[in-house]
Formats: structure tokens, C-alpha cells, sequence
């Protein structure tokens, strides 16, 4: 097929080298092999389309250094896509004799050290430019976008540039055409600048997230009429919620915000805004849900960690992603809430002061992945209607005060038993990932954060800290995806389930403070990926496990345990003994010691041995005159300097 121009084989699982005979496929102008696994030398190959105009070439397992000078006589190149790869773009020098329309360098080793293609100074038709992922550094290149003015697409995201951001201020530069222009994960500082919005005016997507922005939110944001995506995350922004972005940003969906130092309060933009995607965690913003909230249809809202307080509307329409964690809101949570939404993913109500029962409604949302309860005044017994969420992963009811016992009916739930599709997990993609939404988790001990593409990975059962009764159920050992049990805290009785042996990729396993007795299932050692292990404050016996992961517990894990022994593998030494305990007066008398016969046998042997020196001394001359001699020394050495100073 000499005369094939397109070729497109993006989005495969495809493995190998390239065949030497796709060389002979001259007449290319369009090829795509991204996203696949292929491997080998791609530079020959390249080398010899003269006609290429596209050529992508990102995200495989291609090996070597990528040479940019190889596309020096590529004068038809006008969009280039490489990704994962090492590119040198400086050395040998080379004249670049195309203009790229569409250029994305990601995720590369770029330059060594990181510094912006020089060739790219002179670019000036790019519409496209993607540059994220390269740790580049220095100050934020605004030659770039003088240079090219039709620039739509601007993505400059996990790098490494510093300083201020710098834009034009007269008003003969504008970017009329730009549409996304996306900064965030950098090291930029200051105040954003206040033309921001008079230099893109028809921008649809911003992100300045994750640098170290400060100062206000510039009003000018508000002139941009066609903005849909506002990210302004993680940065030191102060002030109130501002009202002058929402005068003209009628077209505004998705508002992120969080982790900054705004107060105030949201009723503004609950007024005026009719959004999908609302986060504004870990700030100082107060108020409550009222019913204007009511009138959107969020896909995502994220007020954790302010100081909302009041109940909840049973009008709310349920976002698939709902966390309220860490505020103040109070009163039951509603039935008719619970039940708006059937495509529900996380709900996370944690540290808050709900009281009464779970709604029924709740165990009708299937979808339900992450159902986060922890640290409210929830009551009454777990129903079994709860193993209706079949899809669950994290099931946190811990610090509550649930009572009854354990459903056995948990055995139905997925926790972890599923798989993830491996473009989730195992490939990038290019731009940002703006529908992230971001969960907090207590996980081996630790309080960690985890985006939602990877805590769909995680699995936790935690039902610590409640008033639960009876024995463990055996069907738990059923959950092989579990990689968190926690349930420490609570009054389970009866025996640790051998069935805990099935739980093969358990990684933390706390069950104390309760009153299990028996001894430690010897069967338990086959759980290799242990890491956290905690029996303490039980009523165990027997000798604990000392093979496998058990080797690194130490005494912790096991204390209050009065006939429980335990062994460390490290230093091969026993449980240690109890300190020695100090005795009263009055049980000086009932010791094991006789002081007074230790007294006079000690005075004894004083005697006797003052007594045998003397002997020995007068009867043998030799040693009177070495005893003294070594005497006349000892007195010469110590107190040598005061007798010198008494004869004179």
C-alpha cells in the first residue's frame, strides 16, 4: 500500500517494534500510533516521511532519545504528538522548516536540563501548545503567546515555573481565540493579574490551580461571558466569595475554589449560577443549605471542612459526588435528600453532628460506591437492608453509637472485587483532569487524600468506635478485595474467624478493644500483605503468631492481653517481664530479702578481711615494706602539690 496516507492505529494495545517495512509507506501524511505499548528505535521510520503532516507518536514504550533534528526537512509538519519519551530538541543545532499548527511535548524527559524549545521562538500558527508534564522551569513564557495569536488551546500544567505571571497590559494584546489556558501544578506566586479577563475574554476553561497565587480573586474575571470552567484551587487566595465574577459569568459550570482562605458565604453564586461541579473545601465559608440550593443538579458538590451548620433540605437534589465532611450541619438526614439521585457515587457526612437513624432511602442507591458516616451521633442497629449496596468500597460508620450486631450479609458487598478499567488506572491522557473529585481517608493509620480515579482502588470496612455486640461474623473473611477492617472499639465477643485467612489482600486488620478470647488463628499467617495488626485490649491466650508479616508486630499489637505471649522474630527474644514493683512500708517485712541478716554478714566479711591484711603484713617484712612503700606513692600522687607547698 505505497499509496495508503493515513494510517491511525491510536488507543490499541499494540506491542512490538514497527516492521522495517512501514519505511516504505512514503506517501504518509497522517499517522497515529498513541497510546499503545509499542517499543524499539522509532527514528528511522520517521526519518523517511517527508510527507508527513501529522504525526503522533505519545505515550508508548519507544526507547532512546527522540532527536527533533530528524524532522529538520519535514517542511509539511503541521501537528506533532510525543508523550513519555526522552526528547532533545537543542542538540545538534537545526533549523526547524515547518510551521506546527498543533504541537503537544508530555510528560517527557524535555532538554536536559528542562528549558523551552528555542526552535518553538520561532512558531507563530500554533493552535494547539502542550507543554505539561515536562518539569520545565524558569518564568512563565509569555513570548509564547505574543508570538502566536490564534493560540486556542494553552496547556502548561505540572512544570516547574516560577516568579510572577507576566501578561501584556496594553491594549493591543489580547488573546481573542484562546478557549482553555491551564497553569496549575506550578510554582507561580503573587497576585493573579487583574487584566486576566481582559487578555482572554472568550476563554471557556481557566486553571491557575495549585500554584501559590495570593491576594484577591481580580474582578475581571467577571468579563468573561463564555468562561464554564473556573479552577482556582490550592493557592492562597483571600477575601470574600467574590460577587464581581459571577456579574457576567453566566455561563459558569464548574467552580473549584478549595483549599485557599476565602470567607463569606455562597448564596451569591447559588443565586446567580446554575452549576454542575461545586467545590470550595478548606476555606472559612459559612451559612447553610438552604432551598435555593435546591434548584441545581450538581454532579459534584465539595463544602468540606468550612463552617456550614443548620439540617439539610429534604428538596436537595443528590449530586453523585456529596462530601460535607468536617462542618457543623445538625438534625436527621432526609429521606426524600437521599432518594433524588440514582446514579450516587460518594457521599461523605463525616465529622458532624447528624443524629437519629440511616434513612431507608439510602439503601436504595445502588451505585453507591463510598458511603463515609463517621464521627456524627448516628444510632439504632445496622440493617442488613445496607447489603443492598452491593457496589460498595468504603463503608465508614466508625465513632457513631450503632448498636446490635454485625450484619453477616456484609459477605454481599463488593469491597474491592472489582475491576477498573486500565485506561483509569494505567494511562495518561492529554490535558487536565478537572472532574477529579478528591476524598480524605484514614487508611493503615495514616490520614491521607486520594483523587477519585485512585480511591476506587482502595476498599475499607471501618465500624470502630460504636456500641456494637456479639461475635464476629465468619462470612467477612468472604470480602477478598478488603484492604481495611476496622473494628476496634466495640463490644464483640466470642472468637477471631479462622475465615479471616480469605481476606488475602488485607493490609490492616484492628480488632482491638474488645472481648475476644481464644487464642490467634494460626491460619492468619498466610495474609502476606499485612502491615497493621492490632488485638490489644482482649481477652486473648495462646501464644501469638511469629511467622511471616507477624515478625514485625511488636508488643503494641498485642498488650492487655494478660494470657497472650508473643514472641519478636527480630531479636528472638521473649515477651518481656513485668517491671519490678516498688514495696510500701509495710510490705518490707513480707520480702524475699533479710536485711538485717544481709547487715551482719556484710560487717563480717568487713572484719575478717581487715583482720587477715593486718596478719599478712606483720608476719611477712617484704610485703610491710611494699604495703608502705605503695602507700608513701598513692599519698605522693594525690596530695603531692599541698605537701610540696607545707615545707616551704
Amino acid at each position: 500500500m505505497k499509496q495508503l496516507q493515513m494510517l491511525d492505529l491510536s488507543l490499541n494495545n499494540l506491542r512490538g517494534t514497527l516492521d522495517t517495512c512501514l519505511g516504505n509507506l512514503t506517501s504518509l501524511r497522517y499517522v497515529d500510533f498513541t497510546f499503545n505499548f509499542l517499543s524499539g528505535n522509532v527514528t528511522p521510520f520517521i526519518a523517511q516521511l517527508r510527507s508527513i503532516e501529522h504525526l503522533g507518536i505519545a505515550f508508548n514504550r519507544f526507547e532512546g532519545i527522540f532527536q527533533f533534528n530528524i524532522l529538520a526537512n519535514h517542511s509539511k509538519l503541521k501537528e506533532l504528538l510525543i508523550g513519555n519519551m526522552k526528547v532533545e530538541t537543542e542538540n545538534p543545532p537545526w533549523v526547524a522548516s515547518f510551521q506546527l499548527e498543533v504541537l503537544q511535548i508530555c510528560d517527557c524527559e524535555l532538554n536536559l536540563p528542562t528549558k523551552i524549545p528555542t526552535f518553538l521562538s520561532n512558531q507563530s500558527r500554533l493552535r494547539i501548545l502542550d507543554l505539561s508534564g515536562n518539569n520545565l522551569v524558569g518564568k512563565f513564557p509569555s513570548l509564547l503567546l505574543m508570538n502566536n495569536p490564534n493560540l486556542q488551546e494553552v496547556y502548561l500544567f505540572h512544570n516547574s515555573f516560577t516568579g510572577p505571571l507576566e501578561l501584556p497590559f496594553d491594549q493591543n494584546h489580547r488573546m481573542d481565540q484562546t478557549k482553555v489556558f491551564s497553569i496549575s501544578n506550578n510554582k507561580l506566586l503573587g497576585n493573579l493579574p487583574y487584566n486576566v479577563g481582559f487578555f482572554f475574554p472568550r476563554l471557556e476553561t481557566l486553571d491557575v490551580s495549585n500554584n501559590k497565587f495570593d491576594g484577591p480573586i481580580p474582578a475581571s474575571i467577571g468579563e468573561m461571558s463564555s468562561l464554564v470552567e473556573l479552577f482556582l484551587g490550592s493557592n492562597n487566595f483571600s477575601g470574600n466569595v467574590p460577587d464581581h465574577i459571577l456579574n457576567r459569568c453566566f455561563s459558569l459550570q464548574t467552580l473549584m475554589m478549595d483549599n485557599n482562605q476565602l470567607n463569606g458565604t455562597l448564596l451569591s453564586a447559588i443565586r446567580k449560577l446554575r452549576l454542575t461541579g461545586l467545590t470550595a473545601s478548606r476555606n472559612n465559608i459559612e451559612g447553610a443549605i438552604t432551598d435555593e440550593w435546591c434548584q441545581h443538579e450538581l454532579f459534584m458538590l465539595d463544602i468540606s471542612h468550612n463552617k456550614f451548620s443548620g439540617s439539610l433540605p429534604s428538596c436537595f437534589k443528590m449530586p453523585a459526588y456529596l462530601f460535607l465532611q468536617g462542618n457543623n450541619f445538625t438534625g436527621m438526614i432526609p429521606e426524600l435528600f437521599m432518594s433524588n439521585r440514582s446514579k450516587a457515587t460518594a457521599i461523605d457526612f463525616s465529622e458532624n453532628k447528624f443524629t437519629g437513624t440511616i434513612p431507608d432511602s439510602v439503601y436504595k442507591l445502588w451505585s453507591l460506591k463510598f458511603l463515609l458516616l463517621a464521627g456524627n451521633h448516628l444510632q439504632g442497629q445496622i440493617s442488613s437492608q445496607i447489603c443492598q449496596l452491593k457496589l460498595i468500597n468504603i463503608l465508614d460508620l466508625s465513632k457513631n453509637n450503632f448498636s446490635g450486631s454485625i450484619p453477616a450479609c456484609f459477605s454481599n458487598m463488593s469491597f474491592g472485587n472489582v475491576t477498573t478499567p486500565f485506561y483509569i488506572t494505567d494511562r495518561a491522557k492529554f490535558g487536565p483532569r478537572p472532574d477529579l473529585a478528591v476524598m480524605q481517608l484514614i487508611t493503615k493509620n495514616l490520614y491521607l487524600s486520594y483523587r477519585s480515579d485512585r480511591f476506587q482502588l482502595l476498599s475499607e470496612l471501618d465500624l470502630s468506635c460504636n456500641e456494637l455486640t456479639g461475635e464476629i461474623p465468619h462470612q467477612l473473611g468472604d470480602l477478598h478485595g478488603l484492604h481495611s477492617l476496622n473494628l476496634s472499639h466495640n463490644h464483640l465477643s466470642g472468637l477471631i474467624p479462622e475465615s479471616f485467612q480469605k481476606l488475602e489482600n488485607i493490609e490492616s486488620l484492628d480488632i482491638s478493644y474488645n472481648n475476644l478470647s481464644g487464642q490467634i488463628p494460626f491460619q492468619l499467617q498466610d495474609l502476606h500483605y499485612l502491615a497493621v495488626f492490632n488485638v490489644s485490649y482482649n481477652n486473648l491466650s495462646g501464644k501469638a503468631l511469629d511467622k511471616g508479616q507477624f515478625c514485625t508486630f511488636d508488643g503494641s499489637s498485642y498488650k492487655g492481653n494478660p494470657y497472650l505471649t508473643w514472641t519478636n522474630c527480630k531479636s528472638d527474644s521473649s515477651k518481656p517481664p513485668p517491671l519490678p514493683t516498688l514495696l510500701h512500708d509495710d510490705e518490707e517485712e513480707d520480702s524475699e530479702i533479710d536485711f538485717n541478716a544481709f547487715y551482719w554478714s556484710f560487717a563480717t566479711f568487713y572484719v575478717m578481711a581487715l583482720a587477715a591484711l593486718v596478719t599478712l603484713l606483720w608476719m611477712n617484712p617484704h610485703w610491710r615494706r611494699v604495703w608502705f612503700y605503695f602507700a608513701q606513692v598513692c599519698l605522693q600522687k594525690c596530695f603531692g602539690q599541698f605537701l610540696h607547698g607545707l615545707q616551704f
